[in-house]
């Protein structure tokens, strides 16, 4: 035989990998993996972290203004309570019991008030909104049975004529000498008044006294002879 005649020589057949190289490929295989997955964590982690910290950055505040305490206000001073004879300073005084235009009125404190004389007159008006015509005038004598000076200038005296009581407008008649002063203890004084008062009102006449502002009245009540 020739050796064209002889038979070819059989492919090499390719050879099995062997079972180390198998166990190495998986294990790359799976750290791979394991770097992969650590990769994408670590990188959530960071955009977790950077939100965070955005978030947990303060923003700059306003500076806000400064008020400086200014002085402190004194309080109003308190409301003194009321001194004088009546217990409420809004009330209006009381008036005593009436006596006859010949008695003698006496509050009780030492101060007494008589009326001297009750005169019928012709007023003279002198005043704006008086009117001259029948009047009366009234004698007033006030004395302090008191230890201390009595002051006389807030000595009020009001008439009122008829049985309904009508107040008597006082005049300011050249006569008049209203109460002023002080009258010491044991001292007395006396006031000069003028009240128009027509002659058909003069049956029921009443003046009332007052002493000091808030102090009981002293009334005295009759006809005028």
């Amino acid at each position: 035989m020739s050796p064209r005649d002889a038979a070819p020589p059989a492919p090499p057949t390719p050879s099995r990998p062997s079972r180390r190289r198998l166990v190495a490929g998986a294990v790359a295989a799976v750290l791979c993996a394991a770097l992969a997955v650590l990769a994408v964590l670590a990188g959530r982690g960071d955009d977790d972290g950077s939100a965070a910290a955005a978030t947990g950055t303060p923003t700059a505040s306003v500076p806000t203004e400064v008020v400086r305490p200014t002085a402190p206000v004194p309080p109003p001073p308190p409301t003194p309570e009321p001194t004088g004879p009546t217990e409420d300073a809004a009330a209006l005084p009381p008036s005593l019991a009436p006596v006859a235009f010949t008695e003698e009125a006496a509050v009780g404190n030492g101060v007494t008030a008589t009326v001297e004389d009750l005169e019928a007159v012709q007023g003279s008006a002198q005043g704006p909104g008086q009117v001259a015509g029948p009047a009366v005038r009234v004698t007033v004598r006030i004395v302090n049975g008191t230890d201390t000076p009595l002051s006389l200038d807030a000595v009020a005296v009001d008439v009122t004529s008829g049985p309904d009581a009508t107040p008597a407008s006082p005049l300011e008649d050249p006569s008049a000498a209203p109460f002023t002063g002080t009258a010491g203890p044991g001292e007395s004084a006396v006031g000069v008044y003028v009240f128009t008062v027509p002659e058909d009102r003069r049956d029921a006449l009443t003046v009332a006294v007052g002493y000091q502002a808030g102090a009981p009245y002293l009334v005295f009540t009759g006809p005028a002879d």
